[in-house]
């Protein structure tokens, strides 16, 4: 350990960070030894929110001695309570997180001669700040903490693709081109974001596509089970994806990052005033350039919008028994997504990304080189 007296939070964070993963096993284990029904809000496997915890706990610990970063983290704290409202969590249960972390950190320490009293008050001070605001977050949101759908059609243009289509009974309050925490009810308990594929609409109708991803259990059975019928139940909308009405905007979707871009498209499409957009859709062959057709039709009657169609091959794999067809009145090229954005300059631009987390490094890379402004790159969290 280091001379954590010296440097209270900052260095209890320094101290914590080689013992991640035993810290929050441990840390967990402790809270659901204080409240066994806390248990029955999570999933089975709790190792992908044992190392989200330890992020937001570090991202606290190092962000309070900074006080210019303050404002930015109480509201990061507030729209982490808003968004664990989906999980059913109590006062009473930010509580018992509360004693059972100080527990922790102090468990840690403990054979190393424990915290002094300056740096156990800091401590204290920072876990009353995480909990506090995340309760007060949580409590200030007058919206429901879950809404449900039910689906109505369920649609499998290629091996790999779901579109699944849905009818809430008070239609969801999003932006195109955001996305929203999911869960099904093959999974229960596990929440992902999916992003809408269409504008919001007083008929609750909501649109999904969902990529099945090797080793993902939700994605993977949302492909294999989802049936007309299946209620599902969203938590919070996210994302800041967006156009500004005056900009020229420049789209890169690879693969499912197609569905923001079509809501964001579709919502232009009912406005008069639009700036000029061109879209880049990506896909790895021809054939699984899914909905090109129906944005062929979009941009035939929307003369500001402009699509090019990528793909990564030629020839489509042997395994594609059904392919989908590229729209002839859409241009097509051969290459990465990224090479097709050689030679644009991105100047005066907004530049919208989606799609696999490859892409989009890689994509707003290209985006910087090509004259963007950072701040007019917006992408989804990673």
């Amino acid at each position: 350990m280091g001379s954590h007296s010296r440097h209270g939070l900052t260095q209890i964070a320094n101290d914590l960070r080689p013992l991640s993963d035993e810290f929050t096993k441990h840390l967990f284990a402790r809270l659901f030894a204080l409240d066994p029904s806390l248990r029955d809000l999570f999933p089975a496997s709790m190792s992908a929110h044992r190392d989200v915890f330890y992020r937001v706990l570090d991202h606290v610990l190092t962000t309070i001695p900074r006080a210019e970063d303050h404002e930015e983290l109480i509201e990061f704290l507030a729209q982490l309570g808003r968004d664990h409202r989906k999980y059913g969590l109590t006062e009473a249960h930010y509580a018992t997180m509360g004693t059972a972390l100080s527990a922790e950190v102090h468990a840690v320490y403990q054979s190393h001669g424990g915290l002094d009293a300056e740096d156990t008050a800091v401590l204290e001070q920072a876990i009353q700040l995480m909990t506090g605001v995340m309760r007060g977050g949580a409590h200030s949101d007058p919206t429901p903490a879950r809404r449900s759908a039910q689906v109505v059609d369920v649609l499998r243009p290629h091996p790999g693709l779901t579109v699944v289509r849905l009818v809430a009974e008070q239609p969801l309050l999003f932006r195109p081109g955001q996305y929203v925490e999911t869960q099904i009810p093959q999974v229960p308990r596990q929440w992902r974001p999916f992003s809408l594929a269409m504008p919001p609409n007083t008929q609750g109708q909501m649109e999904f596509h969902v990529r099945a991803v090797p080793g993902g259990d939700l994605s993977s059975t949302v492909h294999s089970e989802t049936r007309p019928g299946d209620q599902w139940q969203f938590g919070q909308v996210h994302g800041l994806m967006r156009v500004d009405g005056t900009r020229p905007v420049t789209m890169i979707a690879g693969g499912t990052g197609l569905a923001p871009m079509k809501s964001i498209l579709l919502a232009m499409a009912a406005s008069a005033n639009n700036p000029d957009v061109h879209l880049l859709m990506g896909a790895r062959s021809p054939g699984l350039l899914y909905d090109a057709e129906s944005l062929a039709m979009l941009a035939a009657t929307n003369p500001w919008l402009r699509i090019t169609q990528v793909t990564d091959t030629r020839r489509d794999p042997w395994w594609l028994k059904t392919p989908a067809t590229p729209a002839r009145a859409l241009p097509l090229r051969h290459g990465s997504v990224v090479e097709a954005m050689a030679g644009l300059d991105l100047r005066e631009q907004r530049v919208l990304i989606a799609g696999p987390s490859g892409l989009v490094h890689s994509a707003r890379d290209a985006a910087l080189r090509a004259g963007a402004d950072p701040d007019e790159v917006l992408h989804d969290p990673i």
